[in-house]
């Protein structure tokens, strides 16, 4: 399982405005065929990551975006798909 630290801000965020917690953004972390994009195309400082998988304890495709400091990664923001990202994780899973 992934080791994320997340700060109260990060998890009141996700849950207040998304609806996601904690274990179900690792969750799809963890999913064997999450999509990482490294960095995250939507950064400013190009020093996230985003990941799109399935989160199974959810049961639906989750966006996460993970800073990585220190060979730690932080917790920033998770939310359910959308469409286009959908697309994205389907589209990698049929591909492989």
């Amino acid at each position: 399982m992934a080791e994320i630290e997340w700060d109260a801000a990060a998890v009141a965020h996700m849950r207040d405005r998304h609806g996601v917690t904690p274990a179900e953004a690792e969750d799809a972390i963890d999913d064997p065929d999450a999509l990482l994009q490294s960095p995250d195309p939507a950064s400013k400082s190009g020093k996230s990551d985003r990941y799109i998988g399935w989160s199974e304890s959810r049961g639906e495709v989750i966006v996460v975006i993970v800073v990585r400091h220190n060979g730690k990664l932080y917790g920033g923001n998770a939310w359910p798909a959308n469409g286009a990202h959908r697309n994205l994780y389907e589209g990698r899973r049929d591909n492989e």
